[in-house]
């Protein structure tokens, strides 16, 4: 007589050290856990592999549930669920936003400020200025547009 018993069979109460979900490499999702192994002298990590986020979508991409050895794989899935179901706010709003960015410009500017006044004080470290090539035609000559932009032909007048 033969019986067939599945290695892998889901445990509700086995014990849970970590439950991540999540994206991973390879645009997938991902769902990971961490627990101690059958023979109890090592932790092992179960991943189980989704498809991926669609492109464009954003929001909330992973959430880690670092639980303990009293915590059974039920609760953090449910933990896992609360999270999902809860809708993402994210935190930054378009006022902080908006001040990054006026930080950022008025340090630029400080920093332009600060090197205009340091050639200021020192006009030997003034970079040179480029020679400008000028292109003299002879007497009766002139480019003329073309049919295809940025090609111009040297005409006869």
């Amino acid at each position: 007589m033969d019986f067939l018993v599945p290695k892998y069979r889901r445990n509700p109460n086995a014990k849970v050290e970590t439950l991540y979900s999540g994206v991973a490499p390879g645009n997938r999702t991902v769902t990971t856990i961490v627990k101690p192994s059958l023979d109890g002298n090592r932790m092992e990590a179960t991943r189980v592999y989704g498809p991926g986020l669609p492109r464009g979508v954003g929001g909330r991409i992973a959430v880690l549930v670092l639980g303990g050895m009293e915590t059974t794989l039920d609760e953090m899935e449910y933990l896992i669920e609360a999270k999902r179901d809860k809708k993402f706010v994210p935190q930054r709003g378009p006022g902080e936003i908006a001040s990054m960015g006026r930080l950022l410009l008025a340090r630029r500017n400080e920093q332009i400020e600060a090197r205009q006044k340091y050639l200021k004080a020192n006009p030997s470290e003034m970079p040179k200025k480029k020679r400008t090539v000028t292109l003299h035609l002879p007497v009766g000559f002139r480019y003329m547009p073309t049919n295809e932009p940025g090609v111009r032909i040297l005409a006869r007048i």
